[in-house]
Parts: C-alpha cells; structure tokens; sequence
C-alpha cells in the first residue's frame, strides 16, 4: 500500500488497519439495518452476498490495472458497502411489491427491470461518474481513488442487475406457478401509498418554511467554514512522530522538517548557502561546510603572522591563591579604572563601567569572606582554569603550520549525509516559518525557489501536494455538478423535472455546509473530497424518487410509491452506515471525512423524502386544479 503526505509508515498502517475494521463494522451494520427493514434473514444475506462478490471483481480489476492501493482509496470498500447495497435494496423492495400485486416470478423481474432498472442504472451511473471524474484532476492519489471507487460501483450494480435476481429465481421458484397478467389486488394497490409521506405532504407551508429556513442559515453560515491545511491535525490521535514534531513546533517554532538542495561543486555549495542563509524565512543551513572553512588561504597566512610571536612562549604552573596578593590586585585595577572614569566622564565606555562595578563588588566580598574557606576554593577554580587555558593554548601551538581542510577530512559520517556517490553536495535548510501552516508553507517554498528552483525536500513535497489536491477537489466538485446533471437531464429528458430532481443535491450541500458550522467541522485535505460524494448521493435519492413520481404520473398510482420510499430511506441508512463506520478511525482525517459523509447523506436523504415530495404534491395538485375546469367543458359539451 502507498500513501500520500503523510508523516510515516505508521500512519499509512493505521489507516489500513482502520479501513479494515471499518469494512467489518459497514458489513455488521449494513446487515443489522437490512434485518430491521424487511424482518428476515435469507434475501438480505443473499443481498450481501452478492455485494462480496462484486467487492471481489473490483479487487481483481484494481489489481490488474492500479495494483496497489493508497492511503486515500483504502477507504473505497467501506465507501461501496454504502452505497452498492443501494442497487440491491432499491431492486428487492421493488420487486417484492410486484409479487405483493399478484405477478409471478418472471413478471416481477420483467418490471422491476423495466421501471426501476433505469433508476438504478442512472443512480450508478452518477455515483459512478462522480468518482471517474476524478481522474481528470492533476493528483495522482486522487485519481486513482476515483478509478478504483466508480469501478467499485458499477461492478456492485453488475451484480445486483445479474447475480441477484438469478439468485430470486431460484430463492422465489414457487412464484413461477401464478397465472401472467393477472389484475393486480385492491389491498396492494392502496398499500403502495405511504401514510408518513402523504401526512408530510399535507403541510406544505411548514416544511418549505423550515426548508426556506434551513438553507438561508447554511447559506449565512458558508463562509464561515474554513478550511484547515495543517496535516499534523489529520493524524491518529498519540501518534509517536505528531508529537515530537509538535514539540519541536513548541520548543524553536519551526519544523524538524527542512527542504533538501544540491550542488555540483564547493563554490556551488558555498555560493548557495549563502543565498539561503539571508532568507527571512529560513533559520540555518547545514552542509559539509561545517567541517570545511570558508577563506582558508587568508586564514592560513593570518595564523603564519602571529606563530611566532605565541610559538616560544611557555606557560608556567599556577601557585595557589592568597587572598591578600589577590585583593592587591584587584585594587590597583579599580584605582586605574577610577582614574580612567575621572578623565573619561560621561564618555567611559559601558563596559569599563561595568567592570569598574564588578571589581568594586568583588573587592567587597574579599574584605568579608572567610580564609580559610575561600582560599581552598579559589585556588581550586584557578587550577581548572589553568588546564583549560593551557589545553587549548597548547592546541594553538600545534596548529601554528596548518594546512588547507579536504573533502577527504570530512568524517565518514558527515561524508555519507552531505556528499553524494557522484560528487555531489546536500544543503539542509531549515525553515524559520511552520511550514504546516499554508502562509508559512508558501512563504518558505516561494523564498527557497528564488535561490534553487530545483530545491527539494518534505516541506516542498507536501506544499506541492497540498496544492494539486485542493485544485483537484475543486475540479472534482465541479464535475461533478457538470455529470450528475448531465445524466439526469438525458434520462429524464425534460428540464423542469431534471432541475426538480437536483432540489435535494442542492439542499443537502447547502445544508452539510450550514451543519459544519453547527458540530465546527472545518474541510481539510482528508475530508473535502466528500463534496463530490455528497452530491452523488443526495443525486441518487432525488433521481430515484423523480422517476418514480413520473412512473405513478404515466401509469397511476400513488405520489411516490412505497418501495421506492422504503428503497430511498433503507439506502440512505445505508448509506450512512458505510460513511459512518469510518469515523471509528483513529486517522482523524478518515474520522472527519466519515462524519462529514455521513452528514451529507442525512441532509440528502431528508430533502429528497421531505422537501422534494412536498413539492411535488403542490405541481400535482396546481396541475389537477388548472385540469378541472377545461374536464368541465369539455363534460358538458
């Protein structure tokens, strides 16, 4: 598995490890809500069943095209369970109201193809397209997560359309004995009708107000959403390398993270971390001239000048210290310093002034102290003196001849960090700036490239990745946006209906912004790529309860029939609980971008039940109302 920016192997393991618990937790939930639903076991164990299977020809295409997966499209199998149930729920709820009607076998599957199959293709097709879009962005991660999701997809409604109902035929072989074209039963036709649905509709005002409502505090609150670049925040929660980085931050305020350059030559070198050094932006620079000396022919011939004025002179042993001797001295010092400040005035240097006050301190103490304590320990301080004084003086006598410093002392170590197998040379640089911050980040890569346009290194890797991700979303969300209603127009094939099919996506956008507000959820680089999800979503319930509002419109029936009601609730549920099994995720970033699907689909799911229906009923009834009149006429003429 490979991973995008992120701080280290750790990081891409917990991510797996989450994604896996996360796809055990979908399944178990996904189950448990399929249960609730419809009060059996057998047909939704077959549903997911089914959904295993199309997981396992997804995984088998991936690995013969991607091969691998990364940090950001490890999350697609618990992202499918979401929604690729949809398709099965959406076929069984419609097929099991056929066989209610009286259908047999053959009949039922004929029109649960025939009338709900286009719903679910374009359904597919826009959730599917939702992720494919995504492959015309700049970011590689992000376009393989878009190939490997929207082929998850379609793969997932392949089966439901074909593994699933050979395997009804087989479950329901007792159905295929009834008599064809039966009428369909009185009883099930008016249980087709949703009494919740049909009491929400009845009071249009009150939910278009808190609809109306709804939306303008989204959008008040829209701009409020920031946007939290700092990928230190995605992290899992403890994580060994986030708080050691936050207590560098803490401690120099900048990163333990530095940008990378090189050069060919030491005059390269040389001349380059000079140039980074006058950065505003950057603290310090390391290389191997650390150990190489910069002017070295101009410092050898000032050493030459004074060897041998120091080179005869010999340093005798201290004797030890007596108090009287000392204070003698000192206070010569301080009547030459008096003498001093008396001709100098007001122009005594500060320092002098300082010293004149240390050895008038100093003088102070003497005259008090104890002999025979402070005597011993004086004596004992000058002897540690002494062999530091001598130790370096001695130094400085056997270096009186030196001769120029070599790339070849330079000390294995430091060879191996800054000086390449072919020559070449690594400068460190690093930031004065938190470069997990976008300003910072920006600033200390603009400032860097002034000098290397090549310059290198994580702080660079991560801005540039970063910024290709950002672009990427944008232009995902956007064609997304762009495909959904493009599908939706040339299935449904006239505008006012496709433009009444997008009321949910558009309110459950607005509304996932306005409730990000709410729970202080801010976009980051983990979770904004939910946007296009969202959309697809909330595009797939509106899609669904349009077609089959046209379906009633065309042939009879109720506003929105109950299988397509309880196949858009269940779905949504659903869903939910695939995006939301993803915030058990220690990753943060995982966290945020489940809690926020999951948002999203709450929001769609209730405009496309609740705000949709609603008015759709106003349209039927100002229809019937404008119809009367002219049935009137013409039943009297």
């Amino acid at each position: 598995m490979t991973g995008g920016p992120t701080l280290s192997n750790d990081e891409m393991t917990a991510a797996f490890e989450d994604s896996s618990v996360a796809t055990v937790i979908a399944f178990a939930l996904t189950l448990l809500v399929m249960l609730a639903a419809f009060w059996r076991v057998g047909k939704p164990l077959l549903m997911l069943g089914v959904l295993a299977v199309s997981l396992a020809w997804s995984i088998g295409i991936i690995t013969l095209t991607v091969g691998h997966l990364t940090i950001f499209s490890v999350m697609f199998i618990s992202i499918v369970i979401g929604i690729g149930i949809d398709y099965g729920i959406y076929f069984l709820f419609r097929y099991e109201e056929e066989i209610f009607l009286g259908r047999n076998l053959k009949e039922a599957l004929e029109f649960t193809a025939a009338r709900t199959g286009p719903g679910m293709l374009i359904g597919a097709l826009t959730a599917g397209f939702t992720y494919y879009v995504l492959m015309l962005t700049d970011f590689r991660g992000i376009q393989e997560l878009g190939f490997i999701a929207g082929t998850a997809i379609l793969m997932a409604w392949l089966g439901m359309m074909t593994l699933f109902p050979a395997l009804l035929m087989l479950v329901d072989r007792h159905h295929a004995e009834r008599p064809r074209n039966q009428a369909p039963r009185a009883h099930a036709i008016e249980r087709m009708h949703v009494p919740v649905l049909d009491r929400i509709t009845s009071y249009p005002k009150t939910v278009l107000t808190m609809a109306g409502f709804a939306t303008v505090a989204s959008l008040w609150a829209i701009p409020y959403v920031g946007f939290d670049y700092n990928l230190l925040n995605l992290q899992a929660k403890g994580t060994e390398s986030v708080l050691w980085e936050k207590r560098i931050l803490a401690a120099t305020g900048r990163s333990g993270f530095n940008g990378l350059a090189s050069a060919k030559t030491l005059e390269e070198l040389r001349a380059k971390q000079e140039a980074f050094e006058k950065l505003p932006s950057v603290s310090d620079v390391d290389s191997v001239l650390r150990v190489i000396p910069d002017n070295q022919a101009e410092k050898i011939k000032i050493v030459k000048t004074f060897a041998p004025i120091v080179a005869p002179v010999r340093v005798g042993r201290s004797s030890p210290v007596d108090i009287d001797r000392l204070m003698r001295a000192l206070g010569e010092l301080e009547r030459r310093l008096d003498i001093f400040a008396t001709e100098a005035g007001d122009k005594l240097p500060a320092d002098l002034r300082d010293l004149r006050a240390r050895t008038a301190a100093l003088l102070k103490t003497l005259r008090t102290a104890d002999r025979e304590v402070a005597e011993p320990a004086l004596t004992h301080l000058q002897s540690q003196l002494y062999r530091d004084f001598t130790g370096k003086f001695f130094e400085l006598q056997r270096n009186l001849n030196p001769r120029p410093v070599v790339l070849a002392d330079v000390p294995e170590e430091l060879h191996r960090k800054f000086i390449g197998k072919r020559g070449d040379f690594l400068l460190q640089i690093q930031p004065k700036v938190d470069i997990w911050e976008r300003e910072g980040a920006r600033t200390f890569v603009r400032e860097l490239r002034s000098v290397d346009p090549d310059v290198t290194g994580a702080p660079i890797i991560t801005y540039e990745a970063i910024r290709y991700m950002e672009r990427a979303y944008y232009q995902g969300t956007i064609y997304a946006f762009v495909v959904v209603g493009l599908l939706s127009f040339l299935m449904i094939r006239r505008i006012k209906e496709t433009l009444l099919a997008l009321v949910p996506l558009v309110l459950g956008l607005l509304w996932t912004m306005g409730l990000m507000r709410v729970f202080g959820i801010q976009f980051n680089m983990a979770n904004v790529w939910g946007l296009p999800l969202v959309i697809g979503a909330s595009a797939e319930f509106g899609l669904n309860v349009m077609l089959r509002y046209l379906e009633g419109r065309a042939h009879g029936g109720p506003l929105v029939a109950r299988s397509t009601v309880m196949g858009v609730a269940l779905s949504g549920v659903s869903t939910m609980v695939g995006f939301g099994s993803l915030m058990i995720a220690r990753h943060q970033g995982i966290y945020s971008l489940g809690l926020l699907m999951t948002v999203g689909s709450a929001c769609g799911l209730f405009a496309a039940l609740g705000v949709l229906p609603v008015i759709l009923r106003l349209i039927t009834t100002r229809v019937a109302a404008s119809a009367a009149p002219a049935v009137a006429r013409s039943t009297a003429a």
